[in-house]
């Protein structure tokens, strides 16, 4: 994986509503319609981030179609056990290595559909990051009921492979852009629960990155106002154990204005050399 502060984001897990019924899937087969779903919405994202298109891995998403019925079949919900949603219990049906496995590599989604799912995650923090990293090369994808669970990790390039970049969200030019964070588990603001739709820089490549002397401005373009955010960046972090070493954040106190446009600039020293973006996206 191109950085191992990616690899603490992608093991959080966002949850949905209460467990749905239907029928679950053989352990040893994919749900490929589901797959094709989730695949065509992440690439749509891809595509707007001018990132070229990832792969549906076939040996990754029986891992993932496994860990979905383990949780569609013992009725796991996500708002009563977390993280623990990453693992499974050789005490209850459906455990398979092959799921335990692919849980603890994916981020999951419980109540929404495979598009949805996807939706979502791109309107997180932690959840969204290396979605649209141009070293995710091929994802896996498992669906049972209305639970989702998509391997991030195993199909990244890796090592001489790794490419260097940034990945800007809300896209450069993007006209459907979340106004509202979607709650996740862990939860960046602590007491707050009332957000805008974070705004990341994401810089790939080797790991590690030295961030400093960041500067930035959120400004609502309709109404030539700034626009006030929380702001991290590497070495302050709001949750501790969640230092993202790659990573520039500016979360809006506020869920955004709908139909708005809104520009973003950001400058700071990355390894020693100066960048700087600026940008305009718009609200759905």
């Amino acid at each position: 994986m191109a950085s191992s502060a990616i690899v603490l984001a992608q093991t959080g897990c966002a949850g949905g509503g209460s467990a749905t019924t239907g029928d679950i899937p053989d352990v040893g087969s994919v749900n490929h319609g589901a797959a094709a779903a989730a695949l065509e919405r992440l690439n749509h994202y891809r595509n707007q981030a001018n990132t070229p298109p990832v792969q549906l891995d076939e040996q990754l998403s029986l891992g993932c179609q496994a860990h979905a019925n383990y949780l569609q079949l013992n009725a796991i919900d996500l708002h009563d056990v977390g993280l623990d949603a990453h693992n499974e219990s050789p005490m209850l049906p459906a455990f398979s290595i092959l799921g335990e496995t692919a849980g603890k590599s994916s981020i999951i989604y419980q109540g929404v559909t495979p598009a949805e799912a996807v939706d979502n995650w791109m309107a997180t923090f932690y959840h969204r990051l290396g979605l649209l990293d141009i070293n995710l090369l091929a994802v896996g994808f498992g669906s049972a009921g209305g639970y989702q669970v998509m391997d991030v990790v195993h199909g990244r390039a890796q090592g001489d492979a790794i490419k260097g970049g940034v990945a800007l969200f809300p896209s450069a030019g993007m006209l459907d852009a979340p106004a509202s964070y979607q709650q996740e588990i862990p939860h960046p603001i602590v007491g707050d629960v009332s957000l805008g739709v974070p705004i990341t820089v994401e810089f790939s490549g080797g790991l590690g990155k030295h961030i400093s002397g960041v500067d930035y401005q959120l400004l609502d373009v309709d109404n030539a106002k700034a626009v006030p955010c929380y702001f991290q960046m590497p070495g302050q972090p709001y949750l501790a154990e969640w230092n993202l070493a790659q990573v520039i954040a500016l979360i809006p106190v506020e869920p955004l204005d709908t139909k708005h446009t809104y520009r973003v600039s950001v400058s700071a020293a990355v390894d020693g050399s100066p960048w700087a973006g600026e940008w305009f996206f718009t609200t759905r």
